[in-house]
């Protein structure tokens, strides 16, 4: 198991050396736009190149005997790597996010570069146009990204000091006891350095059994502990009322974003999907706070590393 340090140091150094050996020159992910990300990926062979350092970037490794060399058969459209030694066969895209998928390697990666934007999100409509898909395979790439996040976020619990509020996402707002269909209940967690610096966010939909209740219980408050904070945790501070002096105004404030980028960019959304997009809103900012490329993370979860475990 990696320590969060060296997960740190371990994202650093495969950045670096991609930068310094991948076509010979360094890239900010950052800091490139649209159109230059094209340009350094304008082939299958640059795009087998990447993931291939994503996946083995000490080289090649068997997935079944540890073998250091293979033999590659290019007379598929993807390379094939067959161990020198038990002669396993290792596909480029088993295990990853495009395995099974007959999506051109280029259109994935771009998807992966749109989605780690972080001044804007990106919609099934928009990328399809972007990459020239249909929508019907531009929704099914975002959802595959969307759904290593989510499974990213479960693998990280919230520790330390630990702060948890109510919020609502949806409009209008509705000041009676009950809750309006579009009103969606949120808790939101965040976890606290020694320094009170919040380092993880977490914003999680609650789904009541009651349609039109607007009370958190102890119930579901219990849930989120169990599932999202981890068990030997003792600092826990929770807030539930909507009016209470003892607010929790900045957790107040990161539900009040969320629902203003989710509205921006997505028009507002309905239950179904409300999760997926709160989980991608806290991926990135979770990242973006820690100065860590998003690009480069994502493309982690999405094209894994055998063995490596990944820590926001």
């Amino acid at each position: 198991m990696y320590c969060e340090k060296s997960i740190y140091l371990l994202l650093y150094k495969q950045e670096q050396m991609f930068y310094f050996h991948f076509r010979g020159g360094y890239m900010d992910f950052s800091h490139m736009s649209f159109e230059q990300f094209k340009s350094r990926f304008s082939s299958e062979d640059h795009c087998i190149q990447y993931i291939f350092h994503m996946k083995w970037p000490k080289g090649f490794i068997c997935p079944r005997c540890s073998h250091r060399h293979a033999y590659t058969t290019k007379t598929r459209r993807l390379p094939l790597y067959e161990c020198g030694q038990c002669r396993y066969q290792a596909s480029l895209t088993s295990g990853t996010i495009m395995e099974g998928s007959r999506t051109e390697l280029y259109k994935w990666l771009l998807a992966i570069f749109l989605v780690s934007r972080t001044d804007e999100g990106t919609t099934a409509t928009g990328l399809s146009s972007l990459i020239q898909v249909t929508y019907k395979t531009a929704w099914l790439i975002l959802h595959k990204i969307r759904s290593m996040i989510q499974n990213s976020d479960t693998q990280n619990p919230l520790s330390g000091s630990v702060r948890i509020h109510s919020a609502i996402y949806g409009r209008p707002f509705n000041p009676s006891v009950h809750r309006h269909p579009q009103e969606h209940l949120l808790l939101v967690g965040s976890s606290s350095s020694e320094a009170n610096e919040s380092n993880y966010l977490k914003i999680k939909h609650v789904q009541l059994p009651t349609p039109k209740d607007r009370h958190i219980s102890r119930n579901e408050i219990h849930i989120f502990r169990k599932q999202h904070i981890e068990t030997d945790t003792q600092n826990v501070e929770i807030v539930t009322g909507f009016y209470t002096p003892k607010r929790l105004r900045p957790l107040i404030e990161i539900a009040r974003q969320a629902s203003n980028w989710i509205n921006h960019t997505f028009h507002g959304l309905g239950t179904k999907h409300l999760q997926a997009y709160l989980d991608e809103f806290c991926y990135r900012r979770n990242l973006t706070t820690r100065n860590i490329s998003i690009f480069v993370h994502l493309s982690q979860l999405c094209f894994p590393k055998t063995g490596v475990h990944i820590i926001i």
